[in-house]
Parts: structure tokens; C-alpha cells; sequence
């Protein structure tokens, strides 16, 4: 019970009693289908606006539905990737992603009972929480869970969403082009768990709040998507919720590390958590000092499958070889897209006798110096920047000489 109030308490500002929440969830509902009034179902679960219902059903190759009769024959909708008939490279080392505060949360949870996971027993919903961040996901206890794969496909989605323009909601991956992405040899197998990983999405909702310059914005029950499926073809059909794509249109674009969709979460399973973690730190850092410094201690706090010093504590003391040597491990597994070394604040690295008697106290102390392997240029990115920063000096000069003198 305890758990369950620690997760209203986040919203207390917004809402001071259980009945407040459950109106304002009915009001984003209603709100929702009140946006989406008039539109057309195009495929099961796939609504579009009329006038791009036309477009959709030819990008879906789909049977005519029970269209009405006067359609505005305007824009359509283009999937973000289209199926083709020659072989599709993705060889390139990079590509690049919408993220922000929300999506770089939600790819950092783990689902453990009693480590921010609560399970209604009635309802068998599950809510999933860290720090201000709350994920909640429908009949929880009848899917498979929420795993590494869900977060990849994810992924995945959104990186077809951005490199197509983001200029509709509904992202089409043919599953094959999914499988090429990840690596993936097994085609049945792969649909089967692609299935599992969009029943977790479309169902699920978070809330969290995140800073916009001077403000602090609070976001309650955001559906992460309006719908999605398999279609028997093996088309991935994602739309993402309204009020969400709205928001990842307003999140910037990061280099996203091709390795992110290839990593084995069985051999390494916290080499994703850890790749992603370093590359938000080298997006939002690029250009200075610590762009490619970020401490253990950071590393640790995203790793989802390692103990935590507490826990190891308690049944062993076996420090090195159930936190440090895991966590090489998984980070040696990063290898196709950096290298990487323990060093101290000056980015000195450590002496080989530092390394052998290096104790868990030294260890979680310590920083990590990476080098990247063929990292996307970002000499352009710097310039505009530069040019900003001198552009909004320039104003504010101007503007204290057009200031006039006290009398």
C-alpha cells in the first residue's frame, strides 16, 4: 500500500484525492477520441485523418473499408520505411533519433517487483516508477513483460519516424527490414516476439515531468500510441498517441549507435542500457570538456541487471565478481562502436597498479573515458551553435546601449 501511495504522491500538485485523478484521466480520454472524431479506421486499430485515408490504404495495400463518400483527395500519409524489392544496406554505424527527457527515461526501466514495480492485484495493471517518471501497462500479468527487445523495437519505430520527417504519426517497418536492423536470422521467431513487444507498447501510458527552459512541465497519463499491431504480412503498424508525437516533435535529434539493435540481452544484458546512457551523455555534452567522460557511478545507476552494492552485501560480499567484472563485461561488448578506459578527473588514466589493487570503493569512484569509432561529424551542428550563442550576446549588448540613462 505503501508503494501505491509513493506513486500518487507525484502528482499531489495536480491532484489531491484518488477520484481528481481517475476525472483527469477520463478527461484525456475524452479529449483523445474527441481529436480523433471523424477519423477513418484503415486497418485494425489504425486510424488516420479522411483526407489521408485514401493515401493510407494504398501504402497498407488494403481492401477499400466503409469510407465515407466525400474525401478530400489531399496529403497522404508515406510510411516512414516502405517494403522494396532490392536488399536494404544497414551497414552504416549511425543513424539519428528523436529523444528527450520521456523516451531516455522509459529506456532505463526494468520490471522487478519491489524495485518500483507494483502489480494491482485486482486489475493485474502494472505500475513501474523511477523517480518522477511512471510508466503504467494494462493487464500486465497477462503479457510477456517488459524486456530489452520491447525498448529496441521501440527504437526502432522511432527511428523510422524521424528519418522519414516525422510528417504523420503511423510509422510502416516491414518486419524484414526490422530483422536486417537487429540482426535477427529466424523470421517466425522474430514476428513472434515483435507481437509480444507491441502488445507492452500500446497499451502503456507514463507520466513525468521535464524542464523547458525556465518551467517545469508536468505530463500525466500520455498514451505512448494510438495503436499498433503485426499485420499477416509482417508489417510493423505503430501510431503513436497524439499528445506524444506532438511532444517527440519537439525533442531534439541524437546520432543513435546502429550496435543499440544488435546487442544480445541474453550475453550482455546490460550492454544496452549502457550504450544508450553514454550516447544521450555524448549528444547532450558534444563540444565540451566531458563529451566523452561520464562517470561509473552514472554507469551503474542505468545498469538494470547488476546488484546493487547493498544487495551483494547481504548474501556474499562477492563485489568483484557480481558488480565489476559484469560490468566490464557489458561494456566490453560495446566494442563495434567505442573503446573504452577507467580514468581519474584529469581524464589520467590508471596505472597498472591501480588497476590490480583497485578496491569497489576506488571502482565506483572512478570515470570512464571513451573513444568513439567513427562518430557523425558534428563540425556543422558546433557552427550553428556558435553562431546562436554569439547572435543572442550581440542582442543583449544592443540592448543595454538602447537602455536609457536614469535621471
Amino acid at each position: 500500500m505503501g508503494e501505491t501511495n509513493g506513486i500518487f504522491t507525484q502528482f499531489a500538485l495536480r491532484f489531491s484525492t484518488l477520484e481528481e485523478m481517475e476525472a483527469y484521466k477520463r478527461k484525456v480520454a475524452e479529449e483523445q477520441a474527441e481529436a480523433r472524431k471523424g477519423w477513418v479506421e484503415v486497418s485494425k486499430g489504425v486510424f488516420v485523418p479522411p483526407e489521408q485515408a485514401e493515401g493510407a490504404e494504398r501504402e497498407l495495400d488494403l481492401s477499400p473499408l466503409d469510407l465515407q463518400s466525400e474525401k478530400p483527395k489531399q496529403s497522404t500519409i508515406t510510411p516512414a520505411i516502405k517494403p522494396t524489392d532490392s536488399p536494404i544496406e544497414r551497414r552504416k554505424d549511425f543513424s539519428t533519433i528523436r529523444q528527450g527527457t520521456s523516451t531516455n527515461a522509459l529506456t532505463k526501466l526494468r520490471a522487478t517487483e519491489g524495485k518500483g514495480l507494483t502489480i494491482d492485484q485486482i486489475t493485474g495493471d502494472a505500475t513501474i516508477k523511477n523517480g518522477n517518471f511512471i510508466l503504467t501497462i494494462p493487464k500486465y500479468e497477462q503479457l510477456t513483460g517488459l524486456k530489452t527487445s520491447t525498448y529496441q523495437i521501440l527504437d526502432a519505430i522511432t527511428v523510422a519516424l524521424t528519418e522519414s520527417g516525422a510528417k504523420s504519426p503511423t510509422v510502416i517497418l516491414p518486419l524484414e527490414e526490422y530483422m536486417k536492423r537487429r540482426g535477427l536470422k529466424d523470421r517466425k521467431e522474430a514476428k513472434t516476439q515483435a507481437k509480444a513487444d507491441m502488445e507492452i507498447l500500446r497499451g502503456a501510458s507514463f507520466s513525468w515531468e521535464e524542464k523547458r527552459g525556465k518551467k517545469v512541465e508536468s505530463y500525466a497519463f500520455v498514451n505512448l500510441a494510438d495503436s499498433g499491431e503485426i499485420r499477416r504480412n509482417g508489417d510493423i503498424v505503430f501510431t503513436y498517441g497524439t499528445t506524444f508525437y506532438n511532444i517527440l516533435l519537439g525533442y531534439p535529434v541524437m546520432p543513435y549507435p546502429a550496435q543499440l539493435q544488435t546487442l544480445n540481452s541474453k550475453k550482455n544484458p546490460n550492454s544496452y542500457y549502457l550504450l544508450r546512457k553514454i550516447a544521450e551523455h555524448k549528444n547532450m555534452n558534444i563540444g565540451k570538456k566531458n563529451e566523452n567522460i561520464i562517470a561509473v557511478k552514472t554507469l551503474l545507476s542505468v545498469a538494470p541487471f547488476l546488484p546493487t552494492y547493498e544487495e551483494v552485501m547481504e548474501t556474499g560480499r562477492q563485489l568483484d565478481q557480481r558488480i565489476i567484472k559484469p560490468f566490464e563485461r557489458d561494456m566490453d561488448a560495446l566494442e563495434t562502436t567505442l573503446s573504452w578506459n577507467y580514468c581519474h578527473s584529469l581524464d589520467q588514466p590508471l596505472t597498472d597498479e591501480e588497476l590490480d589493487t583497485m578496491s569497489y570503493a576506488k571502482f565506483e569512484e572512478l570515470l570512464i573515458h571513451t573513444e568513439w569509432r567513427n562518430y557523425p561529424d558534428q563540425t556543422a551542428r558546433l557552427e550553428r551553435k556558435a553562431e546562436a550563442v554569439a547572435k543572442a550576446e550581440k542582442k543583449r549588448t544592443t540592448s543595454k546601449k538602447k537602455k536609457p540613462a536614469e535621471e
